[in-house]
């Protein structure tokens, strides 16, 4: 009787053993997918919206001849570039499609410009106020199905002038 005692104890230690293992993990497990667990995760707030990058459009190197002050003859040159900003890709599709129509118009804005008056900061903001207002004026009369003023901001990226 003593042997049998003995052999059941052997037996359950062998068995116990694994089985407080087991139920163990199934506590942990039990514990962790407990509903007062998941609100404690939940209550993590959600990650901000990124605002998307904005795409640019470039006129580069537009070249003209300007007088270096009103009444002078045009000798001197300015050699300018402007890069426009937007959120809407077909907005740069019809920029490039348009492209000779806004080069023109700018490089009239530019021609009424003087080498003096363009080293003035003021005429340099309006410099970039026209460009915007060209690029969008011209977009919204030949393209339809593109929102009104497409483009939000304009950079001047290169402003040479040349006596």
């Amino acid at each position: 009787l003593i042997e049998m005692t003995r052999l059941e104890q052997i037996y359950r230690k062998r068995v116990a053993l694994p089985s407080a293992a087991v139920g163990g993990t199934v506590g942990i497990m039990t514990y962790l997918h407990h509903p007062s667990a998941a609100a404690a995760t939940a209550a993590v707030p959600p990650k901000p919206k990124v605002a998307p990058s904005p795409l640019f459009a470039t006129l580069a190197n537009v070249t003209v001849s300007i007088p270096p002050e009103s009444g002078a003859a045009a000798t001197s040159y300015v050699e300018f570039s402007v890069q426009l900003s937007t959120q809407d890709q077909t907005a740069l599709v019809t920029f490039e499609e348009l492209q000779p129509i806004i080069k023109a118009a700018i490089m009239t804005l530019l021609m009424n410009e003087t080498s003096a008056s363009l080293q003035d900061p003021q005429t340099r903001v309006d410099l970039t106020k026209g460009c915007l207002h060209i690029v969008n004026d011209v977009l919204n009369r030949n393209a339809s199905d593109m929102p009104r003023s497409p483009f939000s901001a304009a950079y001047i990226t290169n402003l040479v002038v040349q006596d």
